[in-house]
């Protein structure tokens, strides 16, 4: 562990020297209805998806088409890739038909103590590919990050040779550290209710990869004992409530569709049957909004988002957002502020934010200083931290 802590240690001054500089971008102010943004531009990465931010300031960002992870630091520096990740699936079809790649990042809530980083990727195999999550010990000087022990703690089943929808946005139980990982349908929306297949669900295993002994399905035979609640499309936003403990996502719809639901363990959330959208060819989907025997979302967007990075805002740097959900909208363009009713069970105000950006906002997280850190998922794609523009920094 004295790897670990070197690392945490390590200066800001030889991180400089040892990493590729970038400038640090122009900040610009938006307005919203509640609070005036100032955004401040940290660094341009290619394709990003996943953001973690570490205990001494710096961050960890992955780039989803190159397949690795960088190391970051306010001033704009990017380190090279980080040594030690497992091989990347990367479809070799058209570029328009792969979302395959390197997805989301995230410390382990000991981090501290143990110094473990979680990824989630698309894993290759004779079949194709299949989501999975990976785990290593970050490690070296500020000048050569790398992964130590790094070991692949869950892999979707089956694996398909597809390059779609593989999900990949997973959350720690704040309770006992379990993972809970959405994986996409993988653009067949059959297996999204076959009790044998991962596609479709989302899975819950523990921090080492074994299966929890209370998952719902463990004394099921018709359902795989790690899967916690299936009828899911392809989920990229995902966060527990920091209050409830509840599981919230938002769900990619096929043409419209985009929904916000409640996870409870055990249930069917109806994807394919429930589903307010169409398919692409304009062609009905399914058999309503409302499936009896499945859980209807608590909200439906009427405009599509393509909700990717979700979190529920607590901090004092923008009162007025305490409580409220906040999503990246992909082809919304947009951070979508939702403020939930009472009860929980309707959204009582929708805000989209930033448009004016014209950005895909892929993922969202929130700093120990209550700041707001997104991503832009293009080529020219941005790290990108939020605060208050009427307050004192």
């Amino acid at each position: 562990m004295h790897q670990v802590s070197s690392l945490l240690r390590g200066t800001a001054l030889g991180l400089v020297a040892a990493l590729v500089g970038l400038p640090v971008l122009a900040d610009e102010t938006f307005s919203t209805d509640l609070h005036e943004v100032q955004i401040e531009r940290i660094a341009e990465v290619e394709h990003p998806w996943g953001l973690a931010l570490l205990p001494d300031g710096r961050f960890l960002v992955t780039e989803r088409n190159q397949g690795i992870i960088r190391m970051g630091e306010r001033g704009g520096t990017l380190s090279p890739p980080i040594d030690g990740t497992p091989e990347v699936f990367r479809y070799e079809g058209p570029t328009d038909r792969s979302q395959a790649g390197m997805f989301h990042v995230a410390l382990h809530p000991d981090f501290a103590e143990n110094g473990y980083v979680y990824w989630s990727f698309s894993e290759p195999s004779d079949e194709g590919a299949g989501t999975a999550i990976a785990r290593g010990v970050l490690v070296g000087e500020a000048d050569a990050p790398a992964f130590e022990r790094v070991e692949v703690i869950y892999t979707m089943d089956p694996h398909d040779s597809g390059g779609l929808h593989f999900g990949g946005r997973f959350a720690f139980h704040p309770e006992d550290n379990s993972i809970l990982l959405s994986v996409g349908d993988r653009r067949n929306m059959s297996r999204a209710q076959d009790g044998d297949d991962h596609a479709g669900s989302i899975i819950r295993v523990m921090d080492d990869g074994s299966t929890p002994d209370d998952n719902p399905h463990v004394d099921d035979d018709e359902i795989d004992d790690k899967i916690y609640a299936k009828g899911v499309r392809n989920i990229q936003a995902l966060a527990f409530h920091p209050e409830s403990g509840e599981l919230w996502v938002a769900d990619h719809g096929p043409e419209g569709g985009d929904e916000i639901n409640r996870i409870e363990g055990g249930e069917n959330y109806g994807w394919p049957f429930q589903t307010a959208g169409v398919d692409y060819s304009g062609a009905p989907i399914g058999e309503g909004e409302e499936v009896e025997g499945m859980v209807s979302p608590v909200h439906v967007f009427e405009d599509t988002v393509a909700p990717s990075g979700l979190v529920f805002y607590q901090d004092d740097e923008f009162p007025e957002w305490q409580g409220h959900m906040l999503i990246g909208g992909l082809a919304g363009e947009a951070l979508v502020r939702v403020e939930l009713g009472e009860d929980g069970d309707e959204v009582a105000e929708e805000e989209w934010m930033l448009e004016d950006l014209e950005r895909r906002i892929r993922d969202v997280i929130v700093a120990d200083d209550g700041a707001i850190w997104i991503l832009t998922e293009h080529a020219d794609g941005e790290v990108i931290r939020l605060t208050n523009a009427d307050r004192e920094s």
